[in-house]
């Protein structure tokens, strides 16, 4: 994977019925765990919608400006976040700085989870059979 690849969300088309989740978890995790996902769905109930938040690759990106440890780096080819587990604290400012929600923090793991695009070929997308998630 040489360039960005953009991941556009469709929320209406979300049906919550979070299969993005397992395949992510499960790829990423070796196991299936919502909270092992890079990906996350979340409820909006008084909308009566589903919303999946990944990474939209930003150029210059919030999570990355906000960390205090330099744990997070993007790549300048791709624009995937990457994390150092040995350098995060926890602190979850860059949790804090995306406006898209699409990096969080896991109270359950003590780790930090960000899309990673399963190496160019995105699960999500390829399991996404009502086309929520799709390639830009």
């Amino acid at each position: 994977m040489a360039s960005k690849q953009i991941i556009e969300v469709h929320t209406p088309l979300c049906t919550g019925c979070r299969i993005c989740e397992m395949v992510c978890s499960l790829n990423s995790g070796g196991t299936v765990n919502l909270e092992k996902a890079n990906i996350r769905v979340t409820d909006n109930y008084p909308e009566s919608l589903y919303v999946p938040h990944i990474c939209q690759l930003c150029d210059d990106p919030d999570c990355v400006n906000a960390c205090p440890s330099d744990a997070l780096t993007q790549d300048e080819q791709t624009g995937i976040i990457s994390i150092s587990d040995e350098l995060c604290t926890g602190c979850e400012a860059c949790c804090d700085a995306c406006p898209h929600d699409a990096i969080r923090w896991s109270d359950v793991t003590q780790k930090l989870y960000v899309c990673d695009r399963c190496g160019g070929d995105p699960l999500c997308v390829q399991f996404c059979t009502i086309k929520a998630l799709q390639i830009k």
